[in-house]
């Protein structure tokens, strides 16, 4: 039998425990970060479900991208705090970057490559941690059916709530609400579509251009929020599998199941 990680099991355990904070929270606000301009003339005029339709349809079509993941205030269970990576869609799914882990803000190193995720995680040796869902699930990320374009196109109750400029993109800022089972994807949690619920998000997509989704935050607490900004479009990504020792390597679960204590 394969020997389980720690931090494979510190993962698996936080997906159970996300999901029930985003199957029982919802609030009326939502929280962002950076300067901002409240709706002005411009900013009024736009339709915002329009722009979202757009910016889904250039979501579709990333090749690659950098992404970060940033967590603020309390989240529970959640086994990241951080996350800083390149990824590349298209042809083939590859990425890499650093995570901030929990609990000890220790920063490990991940690859995906071939469909695994390769992870160092408290020490300097990779490990083979499958699918890499139990970390976090990169392969996803634009997915079109599960992804940031699907995300774009579930968003209820859309408002243009004004412009921001974010790393030197001028974007409008949109407010609205996804069900939790679509926000899944993108926070690392499984959600029971019976127990779904409304969950606060505020998204900022480009003013101009192709109107790429720059940023987007979902509030599955009161007391905390999940955000993830995306940036350099297009840009080549280069990923080298990792050396993996066969000891190193986790079990994971497979779906339904849940890793031995």
């Amino acid at each position: 039998m394969k020997r389980t990680s720690r931090p494979a099991l510190i993962a698996a355990s936080a997906a159970v425990a996300l999901s029930v904070v985003l199957t029982g929270c919802s609030d009326k606000g939502t929280s962002t970060s950076g300067s901002e301009t409240t709706a002005g003339a411009n900013a009024s005029t736009t339709d915002a479900p329009a722009l979202l339709s757009s910016a889904a349809a250039s979501a579709k079509k990333v090749t690659s991208a950098h992404f970060t993941v940033a967590v603020g205030g309390k989240v529970q269970g959640l086994p990241v705090s951080k996350v800083d990576g390149d990824l590349q869609v298209k042809p083939s799914t590859q990425a890499q970057g650093t995570a901030m882990i929990q609990p000890g803000n220790a920063e490990g190193k991940f690859t995906f490559i071939d469909g695994r995720m390769y992870a160092s995680l408290y020490g300097d040796k990779y490990a083979d941690y499958g699918d890499g869902a139990s970390i976090y699930d990169v392969s996803a990320l634009f997915d079109e059916s599960k992804g940031i374009p699907n995300i774009l196109s579930k968003v209820t109750g859309a408002k243009v709530a004004g412009t921001e400029t974010i790393d030197g993109q001028e974007t409008t800022k949109i407010t609205g609400t996804v069900p939790a089972t679509e926000i899944a994807t993108i926070t690392g949690s499984r959600v029971d579509p019976a127990k779904s619920v409304p969950v606060p998000t505020t998204l900022w997509v480009q003013s101009s251009g192709d109107k790429q989704l720059v940023r987007i935050e979902v509030k599955p607490s009161t007391e905390g929020t999940i955000t993830l900004t995306f940036s350099k479009w297009g840009e080549k990504v280069s990923v080298t599998k990792p050396d993996v020792a066969p000891e190193e390597t986790p079990s994971n679960p497979g779906p339904g199941e849940s890793l031995p204590r």
